[in-house]
């Protein structure tokens, strides 16, 4: 039987977080926990214990980045992986803001599901 990985998914746009949470569970690989609200993701993320986050960069309340930052700074959550979904910047700009801790990887929310889920694997592999 192959393990479920557990996702919580916070980005501030609310028809993409419903979308990815459908495809993702669909394959019935993944549980997806989705949060349109940056401002309470800190507080979600310990809560759930997930496997991975999945991060928006460019959010209103809290950028994806401090975000991380945050997160690898909490014993709670710093072993939690990261990967940044977004439209607005490359991996070198990620890097520039603060974002180059391990366990990274970036995806365009333009790439296609396959990518992400490759890159979730990625991730989450043992």
């Amino acid at each position: 039987m192959q393990k479920i990985t557990r996702i919580v998914l916070v980005d501030d746009d609310q028809d993409l977080c419903d979308l990815l949470k459908m495809e993702l569970e669909a394959s019935g690989r993944f549980q997806v926990t989705a949060s349109s609200q940056s401002g309470s993701a800190l507080a979600l993320i310990k809560t759930e214990r997930p496997d991975l986050a999945i991060l928006d960069i460019n959010m209103p309340e809290i950028h994806g980045v401090e975000l991380a930052t945050t997160l690898a700074q909490d014993p709670q959550t710093a072993g939690i992986p990261i990967l940044y979904l977004t439209g607005m910047v490359s991996p070198e700009e990620v890097n520039q803001l603060g974002g180059g801790h391990s366990l990274q990887t970036l995806v365009s929310k333009q790439s296609p599901i396959t990518e992400l889920v490759a890159a979730i694997d990625n991730l989450v592999s043992p």
